[in-house]
């Protein structure tokens, strides 16, 4: 096996290894995207979907009757509506498609800021969009963010993702006033904050700008991903563009997309919300306490969302790293993925995220097992 793998090569090879196991043998992985039943069955207490929107026609746009709702859930302002376009799709990947295409007939050089959502770089790869990657401010942009660099480069547009891709930290002042002097200086920003936490957004701070992209799906933060619609935001001077890109590369709006924009518009998409939070809290607490007896381990204390990355001081090779996950799936029955998974070096400090929307035991019991694992079968870094 190579020294180093790529992310997808990674996967298959564990969900090769996971294909040896069934039903209640089936190892955790703690990493992983879905929520557990625990948390559904809560959820489906307290969730209601009253409306039933039309199946026969074609449905491009937010349903007039609930987009002011939406728009001011968003937090945007009565004057930021009259200045700006609120493109409705079905999911945030078509959102980032429809923007990716959108920078394309642009001709601008992208600047991606890691960590960011994996369809990103792939999509600008395809569509054949310029780009510089933007690593060195990892592991935590709040504390290494540099705006000369940025500035000095020849990037006129940026691909921010908040919160922070996977570790559920949002940016501090210092990276806002960042971007708000990128957009003084004429830069094009986007804003991916799919899986913003509802009240989190960063259109509280910026509003509408003229250079300024955002795009949200308000279902994804809570694990719900069913119903999820996207809404991709610009200003009004972009919208024959953007709205003919999306007839081509977004399509019309699906029966489920309808079904959350008119939950995201109700009152119990905010008793889901408190269900949620209250969840991930409780379950961030308890990880932390498992943490803090490990001296080479560390949380942000900033996280605040259902995913957080574990910090290391350790480094682990791909093919050690495979061997472990394996190792651990047959003996201890739980296993995770590498933070390079997800946009972060793992290479030179290991990281791996977890799922806070876990069943509090399991997560517990397997974030000792793979911590076990790091301390006594891993370099520390010197």
């Amino acid at each position: 096996m190579k020294r180093y793998m790529t992310d997808y090569e990674i996967e298959m090879e564990l969900d090769e290894a996971l294909e040896e196991y069934s039903g209640e043998n089936t190892p955790v992985n703690l990493s992983y995207w879905n929520s557990c039943p625990k948390y559904k069955v809560q959820m489906k207490k307290i969730l209601k979907l009253d409306n039933v929107p039309d199946i026969f026609d074609y449905h491009y746009y937010f349903p007039e009757e609930i987009k002011d709702i939406i728009v001011q859930k968003l937090g945007f302002s009565a004057q930021d509506r009259e200045k700006a376009f609120f493109h409705a799709l079905s999911q945030s990947t078509l959102s980032i498609v429809v923007t990716t295409a959108l920078l394309l007939k642009l001709q601008v050089k992208m600047g991606i800021i890691l960590p960011s959502y994996f369809s990103v770089p792939d999509c600008c790869d395809d569509l054949k969009v310029p780009v510089r990657v933007f690593d060195s401010f990892l592991p935590d942009i709040n504390r290494l963010f540099d705006l000369d660099l940025l500035m000095q480069s020849d990037c006129n547009a940026f691909w921010f993702t908040s919160p922070i891709n996977s570790s559920s930290i949002y940016f501090t002042d210092q990276v806002k006033n960042g971007i708000q002097k990128l957009l003084d200086a004429g830069k094009i920003i986007i804003l991916d904050e799919s899986l913003c936490e509802n009240g989190r957004e960063l259109s509280y701070t910026f509003g509408i700008q003229e250079n300024l992209i955002y795009i949200y799906s308000p279902h994804k933060a809570l694990g719900i991903q069913g119903i999820k619609f996207s809404a991709l935001v610009a200003h009004k001077k972009y919208y024959d563009t953007i709205n003919s890109m999306i007839d081509s590369y977004g399509g019309s709006l699906s029966y489920s997309s309808q079904q959350g924009m008119f939950h995201f518009a109700s009152k119990n998409y905010d008793d889901c919300l408190s269900l949620y939070k209250k969840f991930w809290n409780h379950n961030l607490s308890a990880a932390r306490k498992i943490v803090a007896s490990y001296s080479f381990a560390t949380i942000l204390p900033e996280t605040a969302g259902h995913y957080t990355m574990i910090f290391t001081n350790r480094k682990l090779k791909d093919i050690d790293y495979i061997n472990a996950m394996k190792n651990l799936m047959k003996e201890k029955g739980y296993f995770i993925y590498p933070g390079s998974m997800h946009g972060f070096d793992s290479k030179k400090h290991f990281c791996f995220r977890i799922n806070l929307l876990l069943e509090t035991e399991i997560l517990e019991q397997g974030l000792k097992v793979v911590l076990d694992y790091l301390k006594d079968n891993s370099e520390a870094d010197r």
